[in-house]
């Protein structure tokens, strides 16, 4: 019994040991049990329920695996938004500071944006943009960076996307 106890207790140091890992090398905040496995794709926009699936499921093994070996298979829209992002940062960015194109109206779409809640989206990501590159340092940022700073923009604009 005691063995099985301290097997239990390596084996969850290292998995959480190599999700940290994953987590800081991508940059990303992954939550292993909210944002993969069977829960997230279940479970996409709620990740209390992901997680709470996840671990009655398999006790989120599945979902740390899929983290820890391929984080690319993590399915929420907060993954499928934050890719986009990164894929295409400079055409978004470009785009926003126009306030139209396709890039930038494919992002909405993920975010589940209303044509009546995209001016006031759109807007608020302008103003954000211009904020962020006007700053001291944004030439020597990291695309990772600017990708985050845009994601994070996009996250507390598109609040109005659901309320519309």
């Amino acid at each position: 019994m005691k063995f099985a106890i301290l097997s239990a207790a390596t084996l969850s140091s290292c998995l959480m040991m190599g999700i940290s890992t994953v987590a800081a090398d991508a940059k990303r905040d992954i939550n292993p049990w909210q944002h993969c496995g069977i829960g997230a794709a279940i479970f996409d926009n709620n990740t209390t329920a992901a997680a709470l699936s996840n671990v009655i499921w398999d006790s989120g093994s599945t979902a740390v695996t899929s983290a820890t070996i391929s984080p690319d298979t993590c399915s929420s829209k907060e993954i499928k938004v934050a890719q986009f992002i990164d894929t295409t940062y400079d055409q978004l960015a470009m785009e926003t500071a126009m306030g139209k194109g396709e890039h930038l109206t494919a992002a909405l779409d993920l975010m589940n944006c209303s044509a009546s809640a995209e001016q006031a989206v759109v807007s608020q990501l302008r103003a954000d943009l211009q904020s962020n590159t006007a700053a001291t340092g944004y030439a020597d940022q990291t695309h990772a960076d600017k990708s985050f700073q845009f994601y994070s923009s996009l996250n507390q604009a598109a609040v109005s996307c659901a309320s519309s």
